[in-house]
């Protein structure tokens, strides 16, 4: 089969042939239709966060069909249509009992720590696995991999309730999905959308911001007190995870509010605990991946149409040419939503 891999840090991947994985007990092989390109693949890239090996297959955000299933595994059949909960657990500790894989003591991450989906293949434990309903595309349910699921559980572990203030730092992928998701699921009264650039800008409010901020341009605390009255926001989220931004972020936050990390950075931060956190009791979140449960809740929300993917999806691209998919990632020369690399038929 054909696989795009990472073989030496910063460098671009390189399409190989490699044999097709055979699934072991408790796998199935998955023909991957769609794997979406997301930028922890870009911090992966970079060394940024230490990937399990090299050569590796990159690719957490995955989509396709059942090829095969190994020994021990109940409840899927080939053909069936699914997407991939990106998390290798155990399912036997104490966080796996309790619904928190992410917390797993054995925890591995597809497309980071094992091989993933920018293949013609994926072998995949079958925990991990996902049904997806016929009336879902290959390369909406990709994204359902990590752009939706994680933004959903940024806003749960935030505790955004109705009618609360929602400011979101960063409105790529995952930021524009949070802002929907703010808006139609958790009902926020105002969601504001910041970043450096217009024309994200414009498009967070097509997916449901209702004021905007340029960060280039603009005080960003001193917007958030004037469109807020003074009070601030109830809760704001991180998907960017510079110093600036998360410095911004705790002068966004109002008295008793929550600032939630979800972006990755190398570098370190300060804060002085006074002004930032003690003065207004303020909770300083992180945010680690996402649950199975969501994941299936969002099937769910998709198939009823309380949530839309439709407009999510800006460039597809084939297997061969995922590292332009990373140059259009990265340079945000083409306004790019989500990149998903599909197999072409």
């Amino acid at each position: 089969m054909k696989a795009a891999r990472l073989h030496h840090l910063g460098k671009a991947l390189s399409i190989d042939r490699i044999p097709v994985p055979r699934p072991r007990a408790g796998e199935v092989l998955v023909d991957v239709r769609a794997s979406g390109l997301c930028h922890s693949d870009l911090n992966y890239h970079k060394g940024v966060a230490a990937v399990g090996k090299l050569p590796i297959i990159l690719g957490h955000e995955i989509a396709g069909v059942v090829a095969k299933v190994g020994p021990q595994v109940r409840g899927l059949r080939e053909g069936d249509k699914v997407l991939v909960h990106y998390i290798s657990s155990c399912g036997r500790c104490d966080y796996c009992r309790s619904g928190q894989e992410n917390y797993c003591l054995r925890y591995l991450m597809i497309g980071k720590d094992i091989d993933g989906g920018f293949a013609e293949f994926a072998r995949i434990p079958a925990r991990s696995i996902v049904k997806l309903p016929e009336t879902i595309p290959f390369d909406e349910g990709a994204i359902m991999g990590c752009a939706v699921p994680t933004a959903f559980h940024a806003l749960r572990r935030g505790r955004v309730r109705p009618n609360d203030t929602v400011v979101v730092f960063g409105v790529g992928g995952l930021g524009m999905h949070a802002i929907q998701l703010a808006r139609r699921i958790f009902k926020a009264r105002k969601v504001i959308a910041v970043d450096q650039f217009d024309w994200k800008l414009k498009r967070a409010r097509s997916f449901g911001a209702t004021d905007t901020v340029n960060a280039a341009t603009s005080d960003v605390p001193r917007s958030v007190k004037r469109i807020t009255g003074g009070k601030f926001a109830d809760v704001v989220v991180d998907f960017v995870g510079s110093e600036g931004t998360i410095q911004l972020g705790t002068g966004c936050v109002g008295k008793g509010g929550r600032l939630v990390l979800v972006g990755i950075s190398a570098n370190s931060i300060q804060l002085s605990p006074y002004r930032t956190i003690i003065g207004k009791e303020i909770e300083i979140v992180g945010v680690d991946d996402h649950l199975k449960t969501e994941l299936t809740r969002l099937v769910s929300l998709v198939r009823s149409n309380r949530i839309d993917l439709s407009h999510s999806v800006t460039h597809r691209i084939s297997l061969e040419d995922i590292n332009d998919g990373f140059r259009i990632l990265e340079d945000k020369y083409e306004k790019p939503i989500r990149i998903v690399a599909s197999k072409q038929y």
